[in-house]
């Protein structure tokens, strides 16, 4: 009895691994975001592709609340790529802190998501703003 229920354990946690390592392999380690030129990119680079129907790039305004979906990317490049979203948008949000994640759409239910990557973010009026603020100050 003892016997088989060790195999049971073993043969469950190489299902486990595998099912990890399939999402492992997709995006590689996390995504980043950046502010440029007023607004944020975020970048994402693939390891295999397989299965992959589409990415959705989720935000949401400060470290708290639900992610929102603000774009999806749909035109695959394969695996071993790196793809760019640019959010133009975000300077409309009131908050300066966003947060970032990928969702890998491949058929899996609830689709895998990556880790969250957050950047601060000031709209070109905001930093002309605190540009005059310092410059009263020197």
């Amino acid at each position: 009895m003892m016997k088989h229920t060790s195999r049971y354990v073993w043969i469950a946690a190489l299902l486990m691994l595998v099912v990890v390592s399939l999402y492992a392999n997709v995006i590689r380690e996390r995504p980043t975001a950046e502010n440029k030129s007023g607004h944020i990119v975020i970048r994402w680079y693939t390891v295999d592709e397989t299965g992959v129907q589409k990415f959705e790039v989720l935000r949401r305004a400060g470290t708290t609340g639900d992610f929102r979906i603000i774009g999806v990317v749909d035109q695959l490049k394969g695996s071993n790529s790196m793809y760019e979203f640019i959010d133009k948008d975000a300077f409309k949000v009131t908050a300066g802190i966003y947060q970032y994640r990928i969702r890998v759409i491949n058929g899996q239910n609830p689709p895998p998501e990556t880790e969250i990557v957050t950047v601060s973010h000031l709209s070109s009026a905001a930093k002309r703003t605190w540009g005059s603020i310092k410059a009263m100050f020197r």
